[in-house]
C-alpha cells in the first residue's frame, strides 16, 4: 500500500472527566503536515453525571460492565455525543479517517481488561462511516499495559527538536514520554491528573473543576498530606504501568477535613509532586527540554508547581513548538488512526511493555 497523507479526525473522550477533544489533521502516520483545525465540546450535564456515578463504583469487572443494563445505556448515550459531535465538527470538511479513543472507565491490564465508554457500532452506524476505534485492545492481548497511547505522536512532534526531550502530558491522568538523544521512546503513566482535581471540586462543591486553578492559589497545600500519598503502591511500580482512574481512589480520606480551597491546592500539589518524582526515580535523567501537554496546561497552578519542581530547567508550553497543537488527546487519535490504517505501530516495548512494537485499533466498517 503507498502511504499518502490523509484527512484524520480524532475525537478523544479522556482529556478529563468534562468534555472531548476532536481535531483534525492532514498526515501520513509518520509526519503531521497539517494541522487543520481543534475544539473541546464538554459533555452533557445529565452524561457528566450519569458517567461519575459509574466511575465512582468501584466494584467493577468488565463482565458485570458488558452484562449491565445501566452501563450499556450510558454507552448508548455517549455513543450518540460523539457521534452528534463527529458530524457538527466536520461539517463541510473532507475527512478520510475517524479515529475515535472513548473515555476509559475500568483498566485492568493484569487480567487483560479495558473498557471504553463507547460502542463502535453504534458510532459507526450514526456517522454511516468507517471508524477506528479501542486503540487498546492488542497491546492488552499480548500483555502490554495499553497506556499510555501518545508516544508516537510525541515521537513524530520530537524528531525536529533538540534531544534528549520530555514531554509530560497533563490529562486525566499523567504520562511522562522521553525522547533519548537517538530519539528512542521512553513512556509510562506516572501520577493523577486532572481526574483527582475534578473529584475533589465535584464532591465539595459540585464544580466540574478547579476553574484557572484559582482555589489552588488561595489554599494552603498540606505537605504532610502530599507526603503521605507519594507513598503510594502504583508511584514506586517500576514502569512499564499504566494507571486506572480508580488507582488513588482509596485515598480519597486523606483530603477530607480539609476547606475547599486547601483540598484542591493539595490534590494539585501532589500531581506536580508525582510527576517530578516519577522523573527523577524512572528516566536515565531529566533533560534540559521539557514540555508540557494536555488539558493540565490549562490550570495555571498545576502548571506553576511543576515548573517549581523542574527548576531551574525551563519548562515550555507544547503550543510553543505549534501554536496548533491544543488538543493533543485528539491529534493522537487522529495521528493513531493513521498508523492503523497503514500498519505502523502505536506500542512498543519501552512505552507499554508489549514485547514487539504493534499497532492497535479496531477497525468498524459501515454496512
Amino acid at each position: 500500500m503507498m502511504i499518502k497523507s490523509l484527512n484524520t479526525l480524532g475525537l478523544y473522550g479522556g482529556a478529563s472527566l468534562n468534555s472531548v477533544e476532536l481535531a483534525l489533521i492532514r498526515s501520513d502516520g509518520i509526519d503531521v503536515q497539517e494541522y487543520v483545525k481543534s475544539c473541546t465540546v464538554p459533555y452533557p450535564d445529565s452524561l457528566k453525571t450519569d458517567i461519575r456515578t459509574v466511575i465512582a463504583q468501584r466494584n467493577w469487572t468488565f463482565d458485570n460492565l458488558e452484562n449491565s443494563p445501566h452501563i450499556q445505556e450510558l454507552r448508548e448515550k455517549v455513543s450518540c455525543f460523539y457521534a452528534d459531535a463527529v458530524c457538527e465538527f466536520s461539517m463541510n470538511e473532507p475527512v478520510d479517517i475517524v479515529g475515535i479513543d472513548g473515555l476509559t472507565i475500568f483498566s485492568d491490564p493484569a487480567h487483560q481488561c479495558s473498557y471504553q465508554i463507547e460502542d463502535g457500532h453504534k458510532v459507526c452506524d450514526l456517522l454511516s462511516r468507517d471508524i477506528i476505534t479501542h486503540f487498546h485492545k492488542a497491546d492488552l492481548l499480548i500483555g502490554g499495559q495499553a497506556s499510555p497511547l501518545t508516544p508516537a505522536f510525541f515521537g513524530a512532534l520530537g524528531q525536529s527538536l533538540e534531544k534528549p526531550l520530555l514531554f509530560i502530558d497533563l490529562e486525566a491522568v499523567s504520562s511522562l514520554i522521553y525522547l533519548s538523544e537517538t530519539g528512542e521512546l521512553l513512556a509510562f503513566d506516572c501520577a493523577p491528573g486532572l481526574a483527582m482535581i475534578e473529584d475533589w471540586t465535584f464532591r465539595h462543591a459540585n464544580m466540574q473543576t478547579d476553574y484557572n486553578g484559582r482555589l489552588a492559589i488561595i489554599g494552603k497545600v498540606h505537605k504532610q498530606i502530599v507526603n503521605s500519598l507519594l507513598g503510594h503502591k502504583f508511584l514506586h511500580k517500576v514502569p512499564p504501568k499504566s494507571l486506572d482512574i480508580l488507582c488513588f481512589s482509596d485515598k480519597k480520606e486523606h483530603l477530607e477535613g480539609l476547606s475547599l480551597e486547601d483540598g484542591a491546592a493539595t490534590a494539585t500539589n501532589f500531581i506536580a509532586e508525582a510527576v517530578y518524582q516519577a522523573a527523577l526515580d524512572y528516566l536515565p535523567a531529566i533533560p534540559q527540554n521539557i514540555y508540557i501537554a494536555g488539558e493540565g496546561c490549562k490550570n495555571p497552578s498545576l502548571v506553576r508547581f511543576i515548573k517549581q519542581n523542574f527548576a531551574p530547567r525551563q519548562v515550555h508550553f507544547i503550543g510553543e513548538i505549534n501554536a496548533s497543537l491544543t488538543a493533543v488527546g485528539a491529534q493522537t487519535t487522529a495521528f493513531n488512526a493513521v498508523r492503523r490504517f497503514y500498519g505502523l505501530p502505536i506500542t512498543f516495548p519501552t512505552t507499554t511493555g508489549v514485547f514487539e512494537p504493534i499497532t492497535g485499533g479496531e477497525i468498524y466498517e459501515k454496512k
